[in-house]
């Protein structure tokens, strides 16, 4: 029988490659977050955002027109997202976090291997770069099945871990009217640049963005109170350093402060056999665990994690991003 490649598995790496290098461009002009919302835009907001002239972002708007990731929008000079960005946004996120936000890390593997912790204090990631990439991972693969699974418990509040600017939580708060929301990010520039689009969206008085570490909330957890939903998308696994209890002192906060609270987890188990087919997992996996001193739970990991903070009824599913897990607990 003939297999049927699917869009994504037809994508060669020339493309795959040429499409990272536009998009990893265009996050730093501000097109993607842009394109990403889905409201049409000129290509003389792009210039006031980004600095850049004229001549340079016509050439590139044209460029993401030929690509299919843009098109010409309903009024003159305005431009939109298509239905093609979110998946090129998704396969793209892979090599850009691998090779980009990674390069810190993979370019000395000698100094990894003879002194880890010495090393990971020498070589730092960009911590935006790797927020965003790891977002972007997730465009399609995995933010569409927890949003789902947020959307059936109808919340009436709702806190996103790691919540970078928002989209997830301004999309839910666009179909959950009654709902409020807190993100919390650790990054300045992304909880500054959600702020802004939320006030463009008309939400800032149901959507607040907090500037924290998300292991702040086990000294203070009163913005836990009373929440109906908690969603961390791969922010979780960073809590769980090899020698560390922050991950199970965060579980019992969230369960001491919300006793009802139903959590959605998206993130990583060790890495995903069969291997060949999923390299991915295999080199996320080896790069934590020898370059960052992270420890992936196992499937029985993750659902023991939960359980021994009280959470019931923890179910784990597999969405599409290789090595990942969706892990909901009541």
């Amino acid at each position: 029988m003939t297999e049927v490649m699917s869009a994504s598995a037809m994508d060669s790496a020339q493309n795959l490659a040429g499409k990272s290098i536009f998009l990893e461009m265009g996050a730093r002009l501000g097109v993607v977050d842009l394109l990403m919302q889905g409201d049409p835009f000129d290509a003389e907001r792009v210039v006031n955002l980004s600095g850049a002239q004229r001549h340079f972002v016509d050439a590139y708007l044209a460029a993401l027109c030929k690509l299919g990731l843009a098109a010409p929008g309903p009024h003159a000079d305005s431009y939109t997202g298509t239905a093609a960005l979110p998946e090129a946004v998704n396969n793209c996120g892979y090599l850009l976090w691998a090779l980009q936000s990674c390069a810190p890390l993979i370019e000395h593997p000698v100094q990894f291997a003879n002194n880890m912790h010495a090393a990971i204090d020498t070589y730092v990631r960009n911590g935006e770069h790797v927020a965003r990439t790891s977002k972007w991972m997730g465009a399609t693969d995995f933010y569409p099945h927890a949003e789902r699974e947020i959307l059936q418990a109808q919340p009436k509040k709702i806190i996103d871990f790691g919540s970078g600017t928002c989209g997830l939580l301004i999309r839910l708060l666009e179909q959950l009217p009654q709902a409020t929301a807190i993100g919390i990010d650790l990054s300045a520039s992304a909880c500054q640049k959600a702020r802004e689009i939320i006030q463009d969206k008309g939400l800032s008085h149901r959507l607040q963005v907090i500037h924290a570490p998300v292991e702040s909330l086990i000294d203070d957890p009163t913005l836990l109170k009373d929440v109906d939903v908690i969603h961390a998308g791969f922010v979780f696994h960073d809590l769980n350093p090899t020698q560390s209890q922050v991950l199970p002192s965060l579980l019992a906060a969230i369960k001491a402060a919300s006793p009802r609270v139903k959590l959605v987890i998206a993130d990583a188990i060790p890495d995903d056999a069969p291997w060949e087919n999923n390299a991915y997992s295999l080199a996320f996996t080896f790069l934590h665990t020898h370059f960052m001193d992270r420890k992936f739970p196992s499937e029985e990991g993750w659902k023991a994690l939960l359980e021994q903070a009280g959470f019931m009824d923890v179910t784990l599913s597999k969405p599409g991003l290789s090595g990942s897990r969706l892990i909901v607990g009541h």
